[in-house]
């Protein structure tokens, strides 16, 4: 027989939301998340209001959602509206479906919690040069403009961006 641990408790807990869809379909997706793949599934609110629920007794501390792209998800706003009654929430997004009314909405539900909103925004390099050829022609520009908007609604997006350029190549912007 294995041995085995009782859970005493969760710091955090994952959504994926939206499943393995995505609008776009970047060459190095550990889970091949592309327009066309919805193997996965989406979540309903239903299913995110019961293990935010559970996760009260876990102790959980905090609340991460992602995809594919969770904005895919219709009931994304709605579920991060919920979540701000449990916890700190942060949604990791690649920023190019955004829409100012999601993000007016959810900017009222976070000033009215006592918990965070945060958006983690993923980009490949710093220029369409280094991210379309990853990610798909237009697409630096639409997160970009994602960036812009989460920035007007009051939020203060993370960007992590992926190396796709050799190292050496740091030294010729530096010098």
């Amino acid at each position: 027989m294995a041995p085995s641990i009782d859970l005493e408790h969760l710091d955090h807990l994952w959504f994926q939301v939206a499943g393995t869809l995505c609008n776009l379909a970047c060459h190095h997706c550990f889970i091949s998340c592309h327009p066309k793949n919805d193997s996965l599934g989406m979540l309903t609110l239903d299913e995110v209001e019961r293990r935010l629920e559970e996760s009260v007794p876990c102790g959980v501390k905090e609340y991460f959602f992602t995809g594919g792209e969770p904005f895919l998800n219709r009931d994304m706003v709605a579920m991060l509206v919920m979540t701000l009654q449990y916890g700190p929430a942060t949604v990791l997004t690649n920023g190019t479906v955004l829409k100012d009314s999601w993000l007016e909405e959810l900017s009222r539900a976070e000033s009215e919690s006592i918990y965070s909103l945060e958006f983690r925004l993923s980009i490949d390099g710093f220029s369409a040069e280094t991210n379309d050829p990853i990610r798909g022609d237009g697409t630096f520009r639409r997160a970009m403009q994602g960036i812009v908007k989460l920035v007007e609604h009051g939020f203060l997006p993370i960007i992590t961006a992926a190396r796709t350029w050799p190292i050496e190549a740091d030294a010729e912007v530096v010098g």
